[in-house]
């Protein structure tokens, strides 16, 4: 097999390599943008269960301080 540098392939030959290029390119660019999106909505709902954590055992705390009899003290 006899390999041709793109400039020596006919014209329909270069505009079918061309096509098929970009529809690969556009189809890697389009599944990395999902992953990072869903990798970007992961990380906020993990960020939202810390927040919501730390809020919780500050809540916790500041109710042990005013009350110590409290059961979840």
């Amino acid at each position: 097999m006899r390999v041709y540098p793109l400039s020596r392939l006919p014209q329909t030959a270069r505009f079918c390599f061309m096509a098929v290029a970009a529809a690969l390119v556009a189809g890697c660019v389009s599944e990395d943008s999902a992953a990072l999106e869903r990798a970007q909505r992961q990380n906020l709902t993990s960020e939202t269960a810390l927040n919501a954590q730390i809020m919780y055992d500050r809540g916790r705390e500041q109710r042990c301080n005013r009350d110590p009899s409290r059961w979840e003290c």
